[in-house]
């Protein structure tokens, strides 16, 4: 008997979201399920809440709040439910306490941050709450929908790496509930994709807990789960180098898993109440890795024999995924800066995948539209950055179209891997740049032609450049050669902004670099790798981080930089109103190009600053194509 396709119902309401209920089964049996439709509750956040402290209140507050305190009293209950004018329903809920400590509370399932008063009450709106359900955050891996689960009796095509999760999450005994945006999104349906993409962040923070799937525990990756499982990570030392060496070449393979490149697992992980990580048939908490590559931060680590191996696994995504999800929210041209090295599907995704974490969008600001080209989504990005906001960082990042392409220089184009990241992408913390200080953009944006006007400085010229490195080890001999090129080229040149300049005036871990930090300088130009204590080691960090694949040059003004590989001499040193990091452009016929962006000694921390806006500069209208 031939079986039907499944085919979707319409989702009607804007808040509407499709849940699948996964039938109980065991290992061979096919996969069956149904779908109903949900009301989703608006985003809340977890820092929403109404502390009140009845001697410090208006007398209006402290009549509502009497009122309330006179209902729970009279009738003995714990929480009341009352009606605004806009008719909304709001529960109120009572608490006491002698202590002043700060408490966190629980409204339908949600977690309040409250202050304590010595008496009051906390509310939440009352919504209508979904149905529990759970989250999964996957790669689809190979898009051919090779498999099938059956819909209500109706089949519907499913990837290869998504079977085999649900498989795992599939109970022998009870249904489970689940939204998986290849099931619950009718990803024919255009106009619903838009819809649906735009909720995402409040489908993920509403579920119960978002089910991270990494694959099956294979050869090494098993060994490196049971160290995962087994080491106390309570205690104050880690005992991580106790297991066989394959556990931790192990990590190389975990987090070199496709999961960790997919760009839509930052609003995933950051949304989320609670984390769950399923490598094969074992579930473990989020915080398990987190306390995985904290012993990574160990002195030990950095001897080990194995250190380089380990450091140079992706454990740095997980780093910069917990960071997001400590932080929750960052400005959106910082997080295209971050995210550059993740990977989409569809290239659209590498900006509609961040908007529900930008602290500076509001909802309708950019809404996602896949109806666009790229180039178009990309352009209304730029537009609405550089005109509404004022800010041209974002013509800083990405790869540039430097020539024989239509494309405008200064449309970044994210659709690739970019080894070259951001100056200004340090995820966790990080020191700044603000070459330009607190300037706004001036720009004027034509699209027939793609021209961006901008209003800027040309403060220098490069001179001469030297080789780029191009691969992650970086030999000492060059920079000793860097070193004999800038004293012979440039008066008065200093230790401090020479070994500043080769690590960007950054430490190894993304801040200013402080004094004591150059101290290692003259160490790591002479010591081995073998020989190198940690101090030294993190200043080897540093350097890497700054210098590979970048060009180091001299300016005609005396000035020593680090720049994309395609620099030439001549190339003119430019700062933007409203851009924080000097860019080099090129001349070409009547209008301008960007090559790039790059790190200059002495200008990158607004030090030009005062000459800039006094007119030591000419300030320039540049026309930029």
């Amino acid at each position: 008997m031939a079986m039907h396709n499944f085919v979707y119902s319409e989702v009607v309401r804007p808040d509407e979201i499709r849940i699948l209920t996964l039938y109980p089964g065991t290992e061979g049996e096919q996969l069956e399920g149904s779908i109903r439709h949900i009301q989703l509750p608006p985003y809340i956040s977890p820092s929403s809440s109404f502390p009140v402290d009845l001697q410090q209140q208006s007398s209006r507050v402290v009549r509502n709040t009497r009122r309330l305190l006179d209902i729970f009293e009279a009738q003995s209950r714990q929480s009341v439910d009352s009606t605004d004018s806009g008719g909304n329903t709001w529960q109120w809920r009572l608490f006491e306490s002698s202590s002043k400590e700060s408490r966190r509370r629980s409204i339908h399932g949600r977690e309040f941050f409250v202050e304590e008063p010595v008496l009051g009450f906390e509310c939440g709106r009352i919504e209508y709450a979904p149905e529990s359900y759970d989250a999964l955050s996957y790669t689809w891996g190979n898009q051919e929908k090779t498999d099938e689960i059956y819909i209500e009796g109706r089949v519907l095509g499913i990837t290869r790496n998504l079977y085999i999760a649900l498989t795992r999450l599939r109970s022998p005994t009870d249904s489970r509930c689940l939204w998986i945006d290849a099931i619950c999104i009718n990803q024919d349906n255009v106009q619903e994709r838009n819809h649906q993409v735009h909720m995402m962040k409040r489908i993920f923070s509403a579920a119960s807990s978002v089910i991270v799937w990494l694959g099956d525990a294979e050869g090494s990756v098993h060994a490196t789960l049971e160290m995962i499982l087994k080491c106390n990570w309570s205690r104050g030392k880690k005992n991580i180098f106790n297991y066989p060496e394959k556990s931790l070449r192990g990590l190389n393979e975990l987090f070199g898993r496709p999961w960790w490149k997919r760009i839509w697992i930052v609003q995933e992980v950051v949304a989320a109440r609670e984390i769950v990580v399923l490598l094969g048939d074992t579930i473990f908490p989020w915080t398990m890795l987190v306390h995985l590559c904290q012993a990574n931060q160990l002195a030990e680590f950095l001897t080990h024999p194995l250190a380089p191996m380990v450091r140079s696994c992706g454990y740095q995504k997980f780093t910069v995924l917990d960071h997001f999800r400590r932080n929750r929210t960052m400005p959106l041209v910082r997080l295209v800066h971050c995210t550059q090295d993740y990977q989409a599907t569809d290239s659209r995704d590498k900006l509609y995948a961040l908007l529900g974490m930008a602290s500076d969008l509001s909802p309708d600001d950019i809404i996602p539209d896949y109806t666009k080209p790229i180039q178009e989504v990309f352009l209304d990005l730029v537009r609405f950055m550089a005109v509404k906001r004022r800010n041209l960082d974002i013509i800083s990042s990405g790869r540039f179209s430097i020539s024989g392409s239509t494309v405008p220089s200064w449309l970044p184009d994210w659709r690739g891997l970019n080894t070259l990241r951001p100056l200004n992408s340090e995820e966790v913390g990080g020191h700044f740049y603000r070459a330009s200080g607190n300037t706004d953009a001036v720009v004027d944006l034509d699209e027939f032609p793609c021209t961006l006007r901008a209003e800027g400085w040309v403060v220098d010229t490069v001179d001469f450049f030297d080789d780029a490195f191009t691969v992650t080890y970086v030999d000492p001999s060059r920079i000793r050669r860097w070193q004999r090129i800038a004293s012979k080229n440039i008066d008065r040149i200093t230790m401090s902004l020479f070994w500043r300049t080769i690590v960007m005036d950054k430490d190894h871990t993304g801040n200013q670099a402080t004094p004591s930090f150059g101290r290692a300088f003259d160490d790591f130009i002479s010591a081995s790798d073998k020989t190198r204590s940690k101090f030294v080691q993190h200043f080897a960090d540093a350097v890497t981080r700054a210098v590979v694949d970048r060009r180091f040059f001299i300016t005609k003004r005396g000035r020593m930089g680090l720049g994309p590989p395609e620099i030439q001499p001549s190339d003119q040193i430019v700062i933007l109103k409203g851009c924080h990091v000097p860019l080099i452009l090129r001349e070409v016929g009547d209008h301008m190009i960007i090559v790039g962006e790059a790190y200059v000694s002495a200008m990158m921390n607004g030090e030009l600053v005062s000459d800039l806006e006094g007119g030591r500069y000419d300030i320039r209208t540049i026309n930029l194509k």
